[in-house]
């Protein structure tokens, strides 16, 4: 499992190693938003198998020149590999992450996030943002034994003045196991900065696994 993690030379110039997995303290609220929307059944049904199978991440890797920059505004990305007990049962995880409902559970559950953190960050008198989420399937290049991936595109305006988080998650399922890639970017990407990323870790995890 450790093979398909991404490491520093999958990453364009630029682009260095935190030492540290990305935070998951929020993973049980989304959970619990989640379970309140229609659309997200399937995926909060999956999320709960997911939690009881062995699960290992990546370290973070920022863009350093965004750091250096606008350290509150730094592009990241990192990956996970969930190993489910058997290649059946990780193709029922990655239908439902990959389902036609995603979308629309991505948008719904984003939105109520985004506005949850308004709430909880804004004070009297203070000028609040306007946050919303769209979300859309992406066409990616063929990875795996399947491939999805979703771009989550925030607007966040404040009067006149508005700017754009995309976030990108790519999913790839190898045998029993399901590979979450996960971009956040404040910029424009490198020009095949995702394909990279993938084509490099799953080299490494079918040769790993007898593929190659």
């Amino acid at each position: 499992m450790n093979a398909v993690l991404v490491r520093a030379s999958d990453f364009p110039t630029g682009w260095r190693d935190t030492g540290k997995p990305p935070s998951s303290s929020s993973d049980k609220e989304t959970k619990q938003v989640a379970k309140g929307i229609a659309d997200c059944r399937e995926f909060v049904k999956q999320s709960d198998v997911e939690d009881r199978r062995t699960k290992i991440k990546s370290n973070q890797f920022e863009n350093a020149t965004e750091a250096a920059a606008t350290p509150d505004q730094v592009s990241t990305s990192s990956d996970e590999v969930v190993a489910y007990a058997s290649a059946a049962e990780a193709k029922l995880a990655y239908d439902g992450f990959a389902g036609s409902s995603t979308a629309s559970c991505f948008e719904q559950l984003f939105d109520q996030l985004l506005q949850q953190q308004l709430a909880a960050n804004t004070t009297p008198g203070q000028t609040a943002p306007t946050l919303s989420a769209s979300v859309q399937r992406l066409g990616v290049p063929a990875a795996g034994d399947a491939t999805t991936a979703y771009e989550v595109v925030i607007t966040v305006a404040v009067g006149p003045v508005s700017q754009q988080l995309g976030l990108v998650v790519q999913l790839v399922r190898v045998d029993q196991y399901v590979v979450t890639y996960t971009a956040n970017l404040y910029q424009a990407a490198p020009d095949q900065f995702g394909e990279n990323l993938v084509a490099r870790s799953m080299g490494r995890f079918e040769a790993a696994l007898g593929r190659g």
